[in-house]
């Protein structure tokens, strides 16, 4: 029994389908073709009752018969009778039999003049027409009695006429015979039709197996639900009709009192959806980019086609933050690398003047030029290498110092202790998104005179101080940008703490965020 469950549940689907639809229509079939048939063998058998009664009737009202039962003998002439009727009316088998049971005629001339046995005569002897099913000389048969009275209406004897119940059998098979051929028509078709309806089930669901639907269907939604993206999938009404969890975080907003995005028209959700020319019909990829609640996305729809036939789209959205911070980290790196060669040719360009002008005893401009590759502009980069070990941050450093130096603003950064490299590079750039912010905001309102920054490594993180001088107003909107939803993600991301501090113009502001040192 385990086996053929085990069998059954490894046949390919359309063989499970044509099977069922087979079992479905061979059962409907089968019970309709017993139903009928036995509706046809009783018709039959009522029939023939009406057809015996009344051939009875005519053999009961027969002089001949009448004579014979009123003397109480058989004789030839009525036996002759009782064959001619049996003959013509191809019937089994015409008894006449007296009140007393004897028979006067019979097929088996050994058995005249014999009782009449089956014991279903009784209501005939009582001056009733009946009709049965019972056991006699010929076996079971169907028998119709009527009684056979003199010119007195005095009840004389009995006529007993019937067919054996094989021979109505028979005349039942006779009549189910073209209905046979219509079910064995009937089977032939709805075979045809099983495989026909499997095959066409199958290449619905694109020829696939169950457990491979169901496979598809887990991995699908182990996809969508695992992504950092936010994905959202409308139909061709542009009504969102699938989403997952990160578009839900995304998008349950107070202004959505608390409905489910799905069934809402995707405008609602992203206006900037009516400029995406991504409507029914069209068939292109779009990207662009899109700002929402402080931040920015990459937003990108593509058509969903079935059947050559557009049923919707698909959007996704991107936190671009990543990508710039990743462009930040390659142009950081690319500088790191660029100072890194230029300080090992400086280094033996600078052997080769030191070397040639002791040799040439020429100690003054020695003392000179030693004082300029000292200077503090010229060292910045030799101190961020030997003291920031991660070469993104130091590289970040170097060229925010260039932006500085290009609006002739001093930009000194005091290291301690210094900072390991690490393989966390989401704490990297998140680090980096921020202080690129405040270094922006103090470049573009002139606020970089009185700069002091302090950077260094406690307890795995990194502590980063900006003190300023800064006026109440400005102050205020510093506040107010730094608490902007794009800062605020930041340093979730990172578990971050940003604090600011004022006394009087002074202010001071810490920055501590996660930072893993490698091999932890």
């Amino acid at each position: 029994m385990i086996k053929l469950k085990q069998k059954w549940k490894n046949q390919r689907l359309w063989v499970k389908l044509t099977f069922m639809v087979l079992i479905t229509v061979a059962l409907t079939v089968s019970v309709l073709y017993l139903s009928l048939t036995n509706r046809i063998y009783e018709a039959t058998q009522t029939q023939e009752e009406e057809q015996l009664l009344s051939i009875a009737e005519i053999v009961a009202a027969q002089p001949l018969v009448i004579q014979t039962l009123s003397n109480g003998a058989t004789n030839p002439e009525v036996q002759t009778y009782a064959n001619q009727i049996t003959e013509t009316y191809q019937l089994d088998f015409v008894v006449v039999m007296t009140m007393d049971r004897i028979r006067l005629t019979h097929p088996d001339p050994e058995k005249i003049n014999a009782p009449f046995q089956g014991g279903d005569e009784e209501d005939a002897l009582s001056g009733q027409e009946t009709t049965s099913i019972a056991q006699g000389t010929l076996g079971q048969s169907l028998r119709a009695f009527v009684p056979v009275f003199n010119a007195e209406n005095v009840e004389i004897g009995v006529v007993a006429i019937g067919i054996k119940t094989t021979t109505l059998a028979s005349i039942a098979k006779k009549t189910m015979q073209p209905f046979s051929v219509s079910f064995a028509v009937s089977l032939l078709f709805g075979i045809g039709a099983a495989i026909f309806t499997a095959f066409q089930l199958k290449n619905q669901m694109y020829n696939l197996e169950p457990i491979e639907i169901a496979r598809l269907l887990e991995e699908r939604n182990a996809m969508l639900e695992n992504t950092k993206d936010a994905i959202l999938v409308t139909d061709k009404d542009n009504r969102v009709v699938l989403s997952n969890l990160e578009a839900k975080k995304l998008f349950q907003r107070d202004e959505l009192d608390g409905q489910a995005i799905v069934g809402l028209p995707v405008q609602s959700l992203l206006p900037v959806a009516q400029d995406l020319q991504l409507l029914a019909g069209k068939d292109k990829t779009t990207d662009r980019i899109y700002h929402q609640d402080g931040v920015d996305y990459l937003l990108s729809t593509a058509p969903i086609t079935v059947a050559r036939k557009v049923i919707g789209q698909i959007i996704l959205m991107r936190d671009a933050t990543e990508l710039y911070l990743l462009t930040d980290q390659l142009f950081n790196a690319a500088t790191y690398t660029t100072t890194l060669q230029t300080q090992s040719h400086d280094f033996l360009n600078k052997l080769h003047v030191i070397y040639g002008l002791a040799d040439l005893e020429e100690y003054e401009e020695l003392n000179d030029y030693l004082g300029k590759i000292l200077e503090p502009e010229q060292e910045f980069s030799h101190r961020m290498i030997f003291l920031v070990k991660n070469p993104v941050i130091a590289g970040f450093l170097i060229g925010e110092r260039s932006k500085f130096t290009e609006q002739n603003y001093p930009f000194m950064i005091e290291v301690y202790p210094d900072v390991p490299p690490t393989t966390d590079h989401t704490a990297v750039q998140c680090w980096i998104n921020i202080i690129r912010f405040l270094d922006q905001f103090i470049l573009e309102n002139r606020l970089a005179d009185d700069l002091q920054i302090h950077f260094g490594f406690w307890n795995d993180r990194l502590e980063t101080v900006y003190e300023l001088q800064l006026e109440p107003a400005m102050k205020e909107q510093l506040t107010e940008e730094l608490h902007a939803p794009v800062i605020t993600q930041l340093l979730k991301r990172v578990d971050g703490q940003l604090e600011i501090e004022s006394n009087e113009r002074r202010v001071k502001i810490s920055l501590k965020t996660a930072y893993r040192k490698e091999g932890n």
